[in-house]
C-alpha cells in the first residue's frame, strides 16, 4: 500500500541534493554536487539553493550573507560553462 496518493503522471528530477548550503558555498562545492550526481547516474538533478538579493526581510535572516554568496556563485559565467562541460543543461520545472 502506498503511503501517499500521488498522481500517476507525477514528474520529478532523478536526483536531489541539499549539499549546496552553509559556509563552504563555492563553485567547487556546486561542481562536486554535480559530479556526485553523475556518479549515481542521475540524468537530472534538483539542487536546493537560496540565492537572494538583500532586503529588510533577508537582512534579519541568519542566512543573509550565504544567500549573497549563493547568488554570486550561481550566476558566474565560469560555473555555467563548467555545468555545460559536464553534460548538464540548466532548466526549470517546466523542463521536467
Amino acid at each position: 500500500q502506498m503511503a501517499f496518493d500521488l498522481p500517476v503522471n507525477l514528474r520529478t528530477t532523478q536526483g536531489f541534493s541539499s549539499a549546496f548550503y552553509g559556509e563552504e558555498i563555492s563553485e567547487s562545492l556546486f561542481l562536486q554536487v554535480l559530479d556526485d550526481a553523475g556518479h549515481r547516474g542521475d540524468r537530472s538533478l534538483e539542487v536546493m539553493c537560496h540565492p537572494a538579493f538583500i532586503d529588510n526581510t533577508i537582512r534579519q535572516s541568519a542566512y543573509c550573507f550565504p544567500c549573497l554568496t549563493e547568488l554570486d556563485v550561481l550566476t558566474s559565467a565560469s560555473l555555467k560553462g563548467a555545468i555545460a562541460q559536464r553534460g548538464y543543461r540548466l532548466g526549470s520545472y517546466r523542463d521536467v
